[in-house]
């Protein structure tokens, strides 16, 4: 029995056999440099990468977790998970904000928390006696569309 348990344990080193067969055997020039042996890295065949510019691209985020909703804001949109409903929304324009109203009794102290993601520069969200309201302060007037989805609200800047 031992015999056969030590067999199985060591088959796989007595083939040679990789860990992860899905992993490309090539080495990196990194790896190479980590590496003690003497076999040189393959060489990648070269390829034009385009030229991105890195202000038109941005996968920056931030996300505010309160009890009623989550937002997460990325440039020019912000979804609001929530499972209340929009009695009403509009903009107005000193100071340059998106006034959103949503349908649930609340009781909770306001809040306001300060963003960095354009056009969004500050978050606050306050109480009433059927509803709660969230106000996104802008750092211009914009036009925006919010669209209803799966698990709340994505509101976009469209200009």
């Amino acid at each position: 029995m031992r015999l056969l348990f030590l067999s199985l344990l060591l088959l796989p080193i007595l083939l040679g056999a990789r860990e992860n067969p899905f992993v490309p055997a090539e080495v990196t020039p990194a790896e190479a440099a980590t590496q003690h042996d003497t076999v040189p890295a393959p060489e990648k065949e070269k390829r034009a990468v385009p030229t991105i510019h890195p202000q038109r691209i941005s996968n920056k985020k931030t996300v505010v977790n309160y009890a009623k909703a989550r937002f997460v804001f990325r440039e020019n949109s912000a979804y609001i998970e929530t499972k209340d409903d929009i009695i009403k929304h509009f903009s107005i324009a000193t100071p340059p904000s998106i006034v959103i109203d949503f349908r649930s009794p609340s009781d909770f102290p306001s809040k306001r928390k300060e963003l960095d993601i354009r056009p969004f520069v500050k978050l606050e969200m306050g109480a009433h006696d059927d509803h709660y309201r969230v106000v996104l302060r802008l750092d211009r007037v914009h036009n925006y569309n919010i669209e209803k989805r799966k698990y709340g609200q994505l509101l976009r800047i469209t200009d």
